[in-house]
């Protein structure tokens, strides 16, 4: 059925502007820009736009200018050229003003409405409009004049000195329906909106484009849509008792047009025609009483999603770093309307920043912006940067709103300025939202910025070795180095870093060696172990530079001095002490630092000498010793008891390490010969050229090592060269961390000590037992098997000072 459209006058031909050269004591105080003149047009006939007021009775309507219109003049010099100043409207002097140059030229003017800066000539059209309370909205009535040019006049005025006049013409044409209601639950109701639908038609596009040589336009091809929806701006929502609607729509024959009122509780659906032809500039109206009603579902609750994250079961999300770019985007939605938004931002940098933007609400470092009736700077800056092109009030808004946070939270990476740790820390962002049904919904959202990568510098183990710990590696950082060099060089080195990436070593270089330096069979035996190169490492006296670098961070370069520390190890105690009780006491279960095997039954297996200035070691195979055949001289860092026919060895004495030694000069004179005793087994076979034998043994153990030798079998035999496990055996509860081993062939005596330097050989470089209850070992001993009671019988050996060699 066809609803009774009535159909007004077409207004637009009608509209008349006259230009003139203002003088009024408005125009005077507004700046003039240099060589423009102040030119006023007046409306002859105001009723082409703004308030319109429609007068049913007798089929009129009438209105008036609004005090924030403006349009843009298009005018064009014959030699000034063409410009396209804003006019504004003056509500007091009742004319639009504007600036035009000061010259006598031929002058052509056409004039738009709404006014736009430039070409292409969009006015915006699109399907989302307002309107305040019952007042038409002019922001979507195009409206275009015809050009009209002057030869030889001065600004605004004809070559007669008379004002200027041209027309406008309207483009589109407007429908002005009225609603009314006498439903007593409907009628006190405020209205959100109103909804227009044309079937099969397009009413609404991103813009309506203007031609200005024809004076025609046309819908934009972009966001074309069938609906209008009219809201009402917030705080003017008419009731549904009587209210107003206008909408601008393109002329065009229409088939159904239908309608969907929106009330706080309320809708209702018809159709107000199925066929109506409507003409540009034309103005066509109705009123309709609403009776039929239907409640509202009720609204959804609101929600707030930070798009690509899920919180948990408290609402809560994962903490996100702040990086650059980033995405961060939190989709709310209010379907009854927002009625308040309050973002909360706990961050100290914001929060100084925030204020000195004009932030009023501001404690303990928390900023409090309300983004429905925040007015202040503050507010201003943060809806720009959050909310979508365009939109500014929220009040009432019920579609998706999309926030986008990816340009406010980086903006923090930029903050820190020459203190990068006042940015440090978390940046939380607490949205709290709720409805016109006072539903609420709080969200927050936490950024962090991770302190920086930091490296300290630690002593290493030895003081060849330097220890970094490394702090606030990020877990996904691609590239992490540790860089130093003497102050003397150019040229970084890198240092290790380990896999978890927290810390960083310095070490000596060491080559591996699996081969022995003697050539009995046992040599086959020896496990590998590492020699340290030369000149490599931390060196003493120099002064060295580090520095952090992780991806593209780079930590200042920083000093360490390793010459600060003067480190000496200590001395090993010399031999030439007649006291010792190595070469007094039968049982040196006292000894504080030799010991032997030195007892009743062959006191001459150590005793001081006076010519050597040291231990003279001897075999002794007659005697009280003559039922095993052999007795070894031997001497050794430890402890002896003998409670029996057996005899235990505690190897191992506590010493304070300082310095890595590269290996250890020994004074020795010996006497070997062929194996001739065998008590507990050929491990030198009988008649093959016995040894004689010094180790020194770097250890970290527990407990000491302890061997049982003599009539029984012996128990605890161990040799650092061959131990089935250095770096973690059982001898003496830990590792065997070095060794320096002597074997000596030697037949005769020399009457002199020989002097040899022994280099260490390596099996944890990284270990330092400064520390641990033993941690040195050294042994001499006439036979190198001599706890097997199988050597040469008349071996002898002399041995002076131990030195440490670095």
């Amino acid at each position: 059925m066809k609803h009774a459209f009535t159909k007004g006058l077409f207004v637009a031909a009608t509209a008349t502007l006259i230009a003139a050269c203002s003088t009024d004591d408005a125009a005077d105080q507004m700046p003039v820009a240099p060589g423009k003149i102040e030119v006023s047009l007046k409306a002859a006939l105001p009723q082409s736009r703004a308030q319109i007021e429609v007068d049913e009775s007798n089929g009129r309507f009438s209105g008036s200018w609004e005090a924030t219109d403006e349009l843009t003049v298009y005018a064009k010099g014959s030699t000034s050229g063409e410009e396209t100043p804003k006019f504004t409207y003056d509500a007091d002097a009742k004319v639009f003003k504007g600036q035009l140059t000061n010259a006598t030229q031929d002058w052509t003017y056409q004039a738009v409405y709404p006014a736009v800066d430039a070409t292409p000539l969009n006015i915006p059209f699109g399907a989302e409009r307002t309107q305040k309370g019952s007042n038409f909205n002019g922001a979507y009535d195009p409206l275009v004049s015809v050009p009209v040019t002057h030869v030889g006049a001065e600004p605004g005025k004809t070559p007669q000195g008379e004002a200027v006049t041209f027309g406008l013409n309207r483009l589109t044409a407007i429908l002005a329906l009225t609603f009314e209601t006498d439903d007593a639950t409907v009628k006190a109701e405020k209205v959100k909106s109103v909804a227009l639908t044309a079937a099969g038609k397009t009413i609404a596009a991103k813009s309506f484009d203007i031609t200005l040589g024809d004076q025609s336009g046309a819908l934009n091809a972009s966001e074309p849509s069938e609906t209008i929806t009219l809201s009402y701006e917030a705080g003017s929502e008419p009731t549904a008792a009587s209210f107003k609607a206008y909408f601008n729509v393109p002329a065009a024959t229409y088939g159904k047009l239908s309608v969907v009122i929106t009330t706080e509780g309320h809708t209702a659906s018809f159709d107000l025609t199925d066929g109506i032809e409507l003409l540009a500039g034309e103005l066509a109206y109705t009123t309709k009483a609403v009776t039929k009603w239907d409640a509202l579902a009720p609204a959804a609750a609101p929600t707030m999603e930070w798009v690509g994250h899920t919180p948990n079961a408290e609402g809560e999300y994962e903490p996100e770093e702040i990086k650059k770019p980033m995405d961060v985007k939190v989709n709310i939605q209010a379907e009854a309307g927002i009625e308040s938004f309050i973002i909360k931002i706990n961050s100290p940098i914001l929060a100084t920043i925030l204020q000195q933007l004009g932030a009023t609400d501001v404690v303990e470092n928390t900023v409090t912006l309300d983004l429905i009736d925040g007015t202040d700077g503050a507010v201003t800056m943060v809806k720009g940067l959050l909310l979508p092109e365009g939109l500014t009030d929220l009040r009432g808004y019920s579609e998706l709103l999309p926030l986008d946070l990816s340009g406010l939270v980086p903006l923090i990476l930029d903050l820190g300025g020459a203190d990068p740790n006042s940015i440090v820390g978390n940046h939380i962002f607490t949205l709290s939202m709720t409805d016109t049904q006072n539903s609420s919904i709080t969200r927050t959202l936490t950024f962090y910025v991770p302190a920086p990568p930091t490296i300290t510098y630690a002593a290493g183990a030895w003081n060849d070795m330097a220890t970094f710990t490394l702090q606030n590696i990020p877990a996904d950082a691609q590239t992490v180095k540790v860089q130093y060099k003497t102050t003397d060089e150019s040229q970084w080195h890198d240092a290790e870093v380990n896999s978890d990436r927290t810390a960083a070593i310095v070490r000596p270089e060491f080559t591996s060696h699996t081969s022995a330096d003697w050539t009995t069979l046992e040599a086959a035996n020896v496990k590998p172990y590492k020699r340290k190169v030369a000149g490599t490492g931390i060196l003493d006296g120099k002064t060295y530079q580090y520095k952090l670098i992780v991806d593209s961070f780079e930590s200042e370069v920083a000093e360490f001095d390793s010459a600060a520390a003067d480190r000496t190890n200590p001395a090993i105690p010399a031999l030439d002490q007649k006291e010792l009780s190595c070469y007094t006491t039968e049982n040196n279960t006292d000894a504080t630092w030799w010991g032997s095997g030195n007892n009743t039954f062959a006191k001459s297996l150590c005793k001081h000498d006076a010519t050597y200035k040291g231990a003279h070691l001897k075999a002794e195979s007659g005697g009280l010793v003559a039922f095993v055949g052999l007795a070894p001289g031997n001497l050794f860092s430890g402890k002896f008891y003998r409670p029996s026919t057996d005899g235990t060895v505690y190897f191992g004495q506590p010493y304070q390490w300082a310095k890595r030694p590269s290996g250890v000069k020994v004074q020795y004179d010996a006497k070997t010969g062929n194996v001739n005793n065998g008590k507990h087994g050929w491990k030198i076979a009988e008649g093959s050229p016995d040894y004689a034998r010094i180790f020194v043994a770097i250890v970290n153990w527990e407990k000491t090592r302890d061997v049982t030798s003599g009539m029984s079998t012996p128990k605890g035999c161990w040799d650092p060269e061959t131990s089935s496990d250095p770096s973690g055996d059982n001898c003496g509860g830990g590792q065997i961390v070095a060794y320096a081993s002597l074997w000596i062939s030697q037949t005769a005596l020399k009457g002199s000590f020989n002097e040899v330097t022994l280099p260490f050989n390596w099996y944890a470089e990284d270990v330092n037992p400064a520390n641990a209850n033993y941690s040195l070992v050294i042994s001499c001993s006439t036979s190198a098997y001599g706890d097997y009671l199988n050597g040469y019988k008349s071996a002898e050996m002399y041995v002076g000072d131990f030195e440490w060699v670095y």
